[in-house]
């Protein structure tokens, strides 16, 4: 082993090098080969070619999962899957095997390769033992290189890219220099570096800035995915005269990239302080000191000891992520909420879930309650129907004092921790093709809504996205659906209702909804015309007529279930989730039936999440409820980008909803756990006035403990607002509908400080928002508790 000088051992984690193979895929590597690829080596000296790292699609494959990916490998049963456990800087011990979907322990590893896989790799595979040791290798140095279409295109000189913005065509490479411009002008759909001084500073984007001391290499399609595979910040990227683009990553990028995050961290923490927040100063101090202690240490033996080298630099770059973290505000009134789609069949299984949330944060969990077809709870009403009691996954389940009722433990286990249930339900979507013909329709296939190309007359999935789909508009159905909706709220302590696919599909002419037999004879008899014998062309104004006709029907649906719900409860919510396109269009419809509105914003980057918000927003009433969705769990996005699309969402809305935990990683719960969730959040949407006193407490608080003693503002105007303060507490809690004036004396009254120089600028600005969120909190509790 001492021979193999170009070999650096190493622990894969969040920064590490994620190396593909380059040819050997699924191969042995001879134990007397230089090992240029990340590689695993058994206790008899067995090398084995990793060819990717956190990659779903593991056939043939021999794919590395570390926990910076998920909490479960997330892959098909019939895998063939080896945990490991660290114990030492680059070794691991054999855990156990799995059939796929393995749980990834902190700081270990999943060795994993699908149910079609090569003769070589099963046979690495099944000889692993449990205990026995395993050692991963990583190469010194990772180098690609791929010629660039064109350096600085124009239409002339790129002519495939002509029709493109940035004159960056499909599939390629571009590499753009200050002479192109300010900008790349690329759109969003591409990967994009910035390369400043030779070492890649940004990743990700389109129309990125181009440095005047660099350049941006910018990727579409098949060059976009090599891009950002091979890309890290800290890379050192070359471009040649011919334009071949040559990236390059070793010990030294790692260190750049921990200096770049402790520079960072450094900026977070001035900017903290100089505009008065609260945030953990000591901890981010004290992390900041930890990074650079390590980066010293870096130095001295980079080029005697690159083993080690490497893992201070990881060790460097996570203290100088912590130390971020630390810096950011934690609000004390917000919703934080995940969707959850529940696996668990044990009580242990189910605290273990909610103990990884608590730890990030989350105040609310919107767990997934019905599902293909079944509850995940007993149900009485099902059964009054004929219809299964429970999912089959949870029926034989063993929840301790909860018996077989999955719903119920999370509700009594999320109260222990300070976190909500919300009912989130697929509606009236009940199934996919894949698992078969949903319970309803075994039933009462009567019920299946049908496509108007389904001649059958029997129920079939959707032609598009294969979900079966109930019939909204037929009496019958939104009985059965108001049933299910009502033994939820009766039976348990929810807090709300989210409300998922409420509205037929929206489809073409010819692969259209609301063809059943049932609806075209509701139809017939209510208008004289079956549905079935128009079309949008030879009959614009009646086929206009009968879309109307269907939306008004699922709009009575939600007028119902909102009477349902008020009638039980005032302070019981409803929330929607309208997926990007019609439902997001249509949502204004519900203006009078929901009481909040979380739109779904699929982009990662300020601007973008931004305008889905804001769009939203223009449908609606002032007053309703808006939390943002985001999807940087989904995504498996990393750490920082969780944290940052968690900020950029919670802007102008009164919180976040994450989809969703079945893909969260323990790196980004324990980076929201740090940041942006330290400390206990009320939820304004279930708890308005509470969420309201809350955050005036705190202002309070800042007003005595930072903006006084700092300068921000003199003591005797802080008495003055702390006065006004607790009389504004006093008053949302006992006359809330006179609030309102009062709020808005005192954004008047910070107006003037502010424009006379009696309170910092910054300070001002802050409170006046947070008196704005407390209104509207106040007001959201007038109209809709």
């Amino acid at each position: 082993m001492g021979k193999k000088s170009y070999v650096v051992t190493g622990s894969v984690l969040a920064s590490s090098l994620l190396l593909s193979s380059f040819g050997m895929m699924g191969s042995v590597v001879a134990s007397d080969t230089p090992v240029k690829v990340l590689t695993v080596q058994d206790e008899s000296g067995d090398r084995f070619a990793i060819d990717a790292v956190n990659q779903l699609s593991n056939d043939n494959k021999l794919v590395l999962f570390n926990d910076t990916f998920s909490y479960y490998t997330e892959t098909r049963k019939g895998s063939q899957e080896v945990v490991l456990e660290k114990i030492g800087l680059n070794t691991y011990r054999v855990v156990k095997k799995t059939d796929g979907d393995s749980a990834i322990p902190e700081n270990g590893l999943v060795l994993s390769t699908g149910l079609q896989t090569t003769a070589a790799i099963k046979e690495f595979i099944s000889q692993l033992q449990g205990g026995e040791t395993i050692t991963l290798f990583e190469p010194t140095e990772k180098r690609v290189e791929n010629k660039a279409n064109a350096v600085d295109p124009t239409k002339e000189s790129n002519p495939a890219g002509a029709p493109f913005d940035g004159f960056r065509g499909p599939d390629q490479l571009i590499v753009y220099t200050p002479k192109f411009g300010e900008t790349t002008k690329t759109n969003q759909y591409g990967y994009e570096i910035t390369v400043e001084n030779g070492f890649v500073t940004k990743l990700g984007g389109g129309s990125s800035k181009i440095p005047q001391n660099g350049f941006v290499v910018s990727g579409h399609g098949v060059a976009s995915k090599w891009l950002s595979s091979n890309s890290i910040i800290g890379a050192k990227v070359t471009v040649d005269e011919q334009g071949v683009v040559t990236i390059v990553q070793d010990v030294e990028s790692f260190a750049f990239q921990s200096q770049q995050a402790v520079n960072q961290a450094k900026k977070s923490i001035e900017k903290a302080k100089a505009e008065f927040l609260d945030v953990a100063m000591q901890q981010a101090e004290e992390s900041v000191q930890t990074a650079e202690a390590l980066l010293v240490e870096v130095e001295s033996i980079r080029e005697t000891d690159p083993v080690k080298a490497l893992d201070l630099t990881r060790q460097a770059t996570q203290a100088a992520y912590d130390a971020y973290y630390y810096s950011l505000p934690s609000n004390v009134a917000e919703q934080r909420a995940i969707w959850y789609r529940p696996e668990e069949t044990t009580l242990e299984g189910v605290k273990q879930v909610l103990d990884r949330m608590e730890k990030a944060g989350f105040n609310s969990v919107y767990l997934e309650t019905t599902f293909h077809g079944y509850t995940v709870y007993p149900s009485e009403a099902m059964q009054a129907y004929g219809l299964p009691a429970q999912h089959p996954r949870f029926q034989n389940g063993d929840y301790g004092p909860y018996g077989k009722d999955l719903l119920a433990a999370y509700v009594k286990e999320g109260k222990k921790r300070g976190m909500t249930i919300q009912a989130w339900t697929d509606g009236f979507m009940v199934g996919e093709a894949s698992i078969g013909t949903p319970p309803q329709f075994t039933k009462y296939p009567q019920w299946a809504a049908m496509q108007r190309q389904n001649t059958t007359g029997q129920p079939a999935p959707d032609s598009a996205s294969k979900y079966y789909w109930l019939d909204i508009a037929q009496p019958e159905v939104q009985t059965f659906m108001l049933d299910i909706y009502k033994e939820m709220q009766t039976k348990y302590d929810i807090k709300g209702l989210n409300i998922d696919y409420m509205r037929y599909p929206h489809h073409s002419f010819d692969k259209s909804y609301g063809f059943s037999q049932t609806i075209r004879t509701m139809y017939k008899e209510q208008f004289g015309i079956d549905p079935y014998n128009l079309t949008p062309t030879a009959n614009s104004e009646e086929w206009h007529a009968w879309e109307m006709w269907l939306r008004t029907k699922e709009n009575e649906f939600v007028a119902k279930l909102h009477d349902q719900t008020k009638g039980m409860n005032k302070k019981f919510m409803m929330t929607a989730t309208p997926e990007p396109g019609p439902e997001a269009v249509l949502i204004s419809d519900w203006q009078d039936d929901i009481d909040g509105v979380i739109p779904q914003a699929y982009g990662h980057d300020f601007n973008s999440i931004q305008k889905t918000v804001q769009d939203s927003k223009k449908l609606m009433p002032a007053g309703t409820m808006y939390y943002t969705g985001i999807y940087s769990f989904y995504h498996h996005l990393s750490e920082m980008a969780s944290v940052s699309d968690v900020l950029s969402a919670k802007h102008s809305t009164s919180g976040v909803n994450m989809f969703a935990f079945g893909q969260a990683s323990a790196p980004s719960v324990d980076a929201l756990g740090k940041g942006p969730w330290r400390e206990d959040a009320v939820n304004p949407g279930e708890e308005p006035i509470a969420a309201t006193k809350a955050l005036l407490r705190e202002m309070e608080e800042h007003i005595q403990n930072i903006y006084v003693k700092q300068g921000a503002m003199s003591k005797k105007k802080g008495e003055a607002y702390k006065q006004t303060l607790r009389a504004a507490a006093l008053t949302a809690e006992k006359i809330p509908a006179q609030s309102d004036g009062l709020f808005q004396a005192m954004m008047q009254q910070l107006d003037t400080d502010v424009a006379e120089g009696k309170i910092h600028s910054i300070v001002g600005k802050r409170m006046k928002e947070q008196l704005t969120d407390a209104n509207t909190w106040v007001q959201y509790a007038l109209k809709h508790q």
